[in-house]
């Protein structure tokens, strides 16, 4: 019951993929896999790209 609140609040945008992941009780990686097999789609905009490609950027320089 709490895998399919997660995925419906998570399709309509209503919560993060963090919070969904955690909300069904399953690990990323695995809550990955049931978007997948359930057809829906990942939530990331430009905004999330930015932001992972500052990360990375920080990242390198640390290394």
């Amino acid at each position: 019951m709490k895998r399919e609140l997660a995925l419906q609040l998570y399709r309509e945008q209503m919560i993060s993929f963090a919070n969904a992941h955690r909300m069904a009780d399953m690990g990323k990686v695995e809550f990955h896999h049931l978007l997948g097999e359930r057809q829906i789609p990942r939530q990331y905009d430009v905004e999330d790209y930015e932001k992972d490609m500052e990360n990375l950027a920080q990242w390198k320089k640390e290394q």
